[in-house]
């Protein structure tokens, strides 16, 4: 079994296509507008493959992506190219999360918080995001709700199949602990003449946090007021919301 994240590298882009990476940052830029702030450096916290920390680089803004995969921050370096100081990537456990210099906004998208499986390891990660912001900064990100945990993505199957990779997807969700297993199986073409692949295995777990619990963690960490949305949109959360994003200043 590979560490997560890791071969899963190579096909990550490819397989993610489908993404709302526009919604993100659709939501990213009606946030910076709501909220009356024109940031200059923009910390992406589990930036993956750079999908959205290299699109807010070439808008103008300095950023700097953190990622715990060296296999994902790898690819995300080919895909910037040519050395810039304004785009850098660290390859950092966000409980333990340092920036050379403090940013205007800390963002975390596609449900990265959700693999923190702990309340005191996100009461963590919260204190160290606070830690690094200006005055007057925003924390805005984006978690799983129990609802989508439980009745979309817990004991499913996904499934994708292309000439050169495939890949099984099975869930399960426990009640007991509100998360969900994800256990991932590729195959990926080695030789096309023999047709011969190779597997390998991911195994992911992601945990849901009712929305009080997150606020009173965000409070403790020092952030002044929390604000709860739902589903790329400025709405009160509902009990089918899939998806909350906060903003916590």
């Amino acid at each position: 079994m590979d560490t997560a994240y890791g071969d899963f590298a190579e096909f990550y882009d490819r397989l993610m296509e489908d993404a709302p990476y526009e919604q993100w940052m659709t939501f990213f830029e009606q946030a910076m507008a709501r909220y009356d702030l024109v940031p200059r450096h923009i910390a992406d916290l589990g930036c993956g493959t750079g999908t959205i920390a290299i699109p807010l680089f070439e808008q103008g803004y300095k950023v700097t992506g953190v990622d715990l995969s060296e296999e994902m921050l790898a690819r995300a370096q080919e895909k910037v190219g040519q050395y810039s100081p304004r785009i850098r990537f660290l390859c950092q456990d966000l409980r333990e999360l340092y920036l050379p210099e403090p940013c205007d906004v800390a963002i975390s998208f596609c449900d990265t918080l959700n693999y923190i499986l702990e309340e005191d390891d996100l009461l963590d990660v919260f204190t160290r995001v606070k830690q690094t912001l200006r005055p007057g900064g925003l924390f805005v990100f984006d978690m799983h709700s129990s609802y989508k945990l439980r009745e979309k993505l817990g004991n499913n199957v996904f499934y994708e199949v292309e000439d050169d990779v495939s890949y099984l997807w099975q869930s399960s969700f426990d009640p007991e602990t509100n998360t969900v297993e994800y256990d991932v199986t590729f195959f990926s073409l080695v030789d096309e003449e023999e047709s011969l692949y190779r597997r390998f295995r991911e195994v992911h777990v992601q945990r849901a946090y009712e929305v009080d619990v997150l606020k009173s963690l965000l409070v403790r960490a020092g952030f002044d007021t929390v604000e709860v949305y739902a589903d790329f949109r400025f709405d009160v959360p509902e009990k089918t919301s899939e998806r909350y994003f906060f903003v916590a200043k």
